[in-house]
């Protein structure tokens, strides 16, 4: 008996505005009832009511939440959900960084009925008609959700990954000017998260060509930029950098350090410290796969080592505060090195990593890992 695959497919937003101030897009075009999710940082919040003020646009209170602290949870939805409930929304529009982005769009299938906390399972996409149009902004080079397909959630100390085509946004704004005021080793952080879906996107056994060489553009970017004087063309470089790293993880899936930060959650540490954390031992494990020569090749590079050499610098900065210390000593107690472990083994990324790996696979990872965090 011959198995059937389905054909590839891509998707990805349907309209995306660039440029330092695009942010004032949003204000010129407010529909009568539009939901506004926005980050807590006050900076953000700063930002955009400058460019509403211009436009003498001023937000309805009943029509804004603000995102707590920390990552989305079953009960940051269930608040969310109630939030849509009070009104029939015609957009929602998420203004911040990955978790705010992810927060709206999993509120708004709660509310809609679609997704059960319970059992961490969404129904069947509706209609088009059924949702109310999505406009996603981000405020950091990092994640890319604004470009994907799935949003995360944690539910009892684990990653809850939800897939719908119902969560692509409709339109996504890339400014630039967000990361203007950003310390280098938080910029650092943002773009290791960055790098990490485009490596392994585009080495991923979910072959995707359209999806590859958006993670080629991305990877490209921010070597080519990462160095240089911060400036309105480098910020918004790295910006449509991490978006295109959105569209091609989404597309292609992710991998073992993707399962490394998933996982590290748990302990408290960041997803970009996480990935920060396993992407230079991801590339070592995976040097083999075919893939990652013919990504080197494709930036200019001369092989994997000199891909990891170019990776490295921003690395290191990024790991150059306490997270390094904290990951360094979960993995260093055998308890909770074993936890960690075990978790991983149960990631669905894991499973379109190039490079099968077991039990044993994993933990020699996770000592390549600490390696290179002393």
């Amino acid at each position: 008996m011959s198995l059937t695959l389905a054909y590839p497919s891509y998707r990805q937003p349907g309209f995306v505005t660039c440029g330092t101030g695009a942010i004032r897009t949003i204000a010129e075009e407010i529909p009568a009832r539009a939901a506004f999710f926005i980050s807590g940082q006050a900076s953000v919040r700063a930002a955009v009511q400058a460019s509403f003020d211009k436009r003498g646009v001023r937000l309805d209170p009943a029509s804004v939440i603000v995102k707590p602290r920390g990552e989305p949870d079953d009960q940051m939805l269930i608040v969310g959900a109630e939030f849509l409930g009070r009104q029939a929304f015609t957009r929602i529009v998420g203004i911040g960084g990955g978790s705010v982005m992810d927060w709206c769009r999993l509120s708004w299938a709660v509310s809609a009925g679609m997704l059960s906390l319970a059992s961490g399972r969404i129904a069947q996409t509706p209609r088009a008609s059924a949702r109310p149009e999505l406009w996603l902004a981000p405020t950091t080079c990092a994640t890319g959700a604004e470009a994907a397909s799935v949003a995360v959630y944690s539910a009892g100390g684990q990653k809850v990954p939800i897939v719908s085509t119902a969560f692509l946004a409709d339109r996504v704004v890339l400014d630039g000017q967000f990361i203007a005021g950003v310390g280098r080793q938080e910029l650092a952080c943002f773009l290791s998260d960055a790098m990490s879906h485009a490596i392994e996107a585009y080495s991923s056994i979910l072959s995707s060509t359209l999806a590859k060489e958006a993670a080629v553009g991305a990877l490209k970017l921010i070597l080519d930029h990462w160095t240089r004087p911060p400036s309105s063309h480098r910020n918004q470089c790295l910006m449509e950098a991490a978006y295109l790293g959105g569209v091609a993880a989404s597309n292609c899936s992710v991998g073992v350090v993707h399962a490394l930060a998933h996982t590290l959650a748990a302990y408290g540490v960041t997803h970009s410290a996480g990935n920060a954390a396993g992407l230079l031992a991801g590339i070592a494990t995976n040097a083999a796969a075919p893939a990652l020569p013919d990504l080197a090749a494709r930036c200019g590079l001369a092989d994997v080592k000199a891909l990891a050499q170019h990776v490295a610098p921003i690395v290191r900065e990024a790991l150059g505060g306490t997270e390094a210390m904290a990951i360094r000593h979960v993995l260093q107690d055998p308890g909770r090195r074993h936890d960690v472990a075990d978790r991983m083994s149960k990631e669905v990324c894991l499973r379109s990593n190039p490079v099968p790996l077991d039990g044993r696979g994993i933990d020699a990872f996770l000592t390549r890992v600490v390696q290179r965090l002393a």
